[in-house]
Parts: C-alpha cells; structure tokens; sequence
C-alpha cells in the first residue's frame, strides 16, 4: 500500500496546520459561526458513525491500512452516499475548524488533506477492494461516489 500516515495522523497535522494559520474575520457573526461549526460538527459525525458502524454490523476490519483483510463490501446504509463516508467526516471536521479558527488559507490544508488522501490511501485500498471483489467492488465503484 502507497500509504504513509493514517488518516488519524494525517488528520491531527492538519488540525495543528491550520490552527498555525493567520486567522481573518469572517463576514459573519460569531453566533452564525458558531451554528455552522457545530451544523459541520454534527454532519461529521453522522458520516462517521454511520461509517463505522456499519462496519461493525458486517463484521468487517476497520483498519485502513489492511484493506484486504476486509471479510465484506459494505455498500449499503451510508456508503450508498459516498464510498468513504468516514474520511468524508474527517474533510467536514477540519472544514468546521477552519471556519472556526477563521482561517480561509485553512482551505488550501483541507484541499490538501483530501488529495493526499485520495492518492495515497483512498485509490491504494480500491485497488485492494478490486482485488478482493472484483465485479461486485467494480459495480459498486461505478454506482456510488467516492466521496459524495
């Protein structure tokens, strides 16, 4: 697998990278910035915990570096949305932060975060899916998005 840092990890730096960022008012109240954060915190973790327990109800492996343990293709709940409901959260929870800290330039981080993301864990573990599934992961690849 082409994965250097977990996405727990990669997380956590960019938490730290945009909480080092200059901060720049935002056109808006800090009530409405406060309404959005918490509307981003909740949908994260919606996302998330639909992800992960959808996981648990099929008894598969929830590390995302050993995808080819995965014992079944979960494609029904969330993942009929996005094909990474729980890095999806992950992208929604720094978006939130960004707002918070009033950090636009956090935006670049979080572009960043999903692209990183995307080459060196998301398409490392559909290769592996691939592997495992085949026509079904194919199918399914072809019917829902990967991230939303």
């Amino acid at each position: 697998m082409k994965l250097k840092l977990p996405p727990p990890i990669l997380f956590l730096l960019g938490i730290a990278l945009i909480a080092c960022l200059p901060a720049f008012p935002l056109p808006f109240s800090t009530a409405v910035r406060i309404g959005l954060c918490g509307a981003l915190l909740l949908i994260g973790a919606v996302f998330a915990a639909a992800g992960f327990f959808a996981f648990i109800r099929q008894k598969t492996t929830l590390s995302p570096q050993s995808p080819e343990r995965s014992s079944t293709l979960v494609t029904d709940g969330i993942f009929r949305i996005s094909r990474n409901p729980m890095y999806l959260s992950l992208v929604i929870w720094l978006t939130a932060w960004a707002i918070w800290r009033e950090s636009p330039l956090g935006f670049v981080v979080i572009i960043l975060f999903a692209l990183y993301l995307t080459y060196f864990q998301i398409k490392p573990e559909e290769q592996a899916l691939e592997r495992k599934f085949g026509r079904a992961f194919l199918q399914y690849k072809q019917s829902v998005r990967r991230w939303i």
